[in-house]
């Protein structure tokens, strides 16, 4: 019976995960993946690059809170430890760049 109780909260809880996502700022998403733009251009095709790059804010946006995502927004330079997280998120685009437009 406990883990029948435990599967009803794992399936409660995975049904609010999305709402827990951030939402990004004005603008922030746009600047974002323009600015992801600018480095997949330099080695993958505009189409091609523009699929990692939505992917990727998309992801971004599912893993960050709000918060973080204006943290984003206005930094120069982003901390180490979100670097990280932000690299680990766009992990999941990476077949994005091996697709044919």
């Amino acid at each position: 019976m406990r883990s029948l109780s435990l599967s009803v909260f794992l399936l409660t809880l995975a049904g609010a995960l999305p709402a827990v996502a951030g939402e990004w700022p004005s603008g922030a998403r746009e600047a974002f993946i323009r600015d992801c733009l600018a480095g997949a251009k330099a080695r993958h095709e505009e189409g091609t690059a523009r699929r990692y790059c939505e992917c990727s804010a998309d992801r971004v946006a599912a893993e960050f809170s709000s918060a973080e995502l204006r943290e984003l927004q206005g930094a120069k330079q982003v901390p180490a430890p979100m670097h990280e997280r932000l690299l680990k998120t766009s992990t999941g685009c990476l077949s994005q760049l091996n697709r044919q437009q």
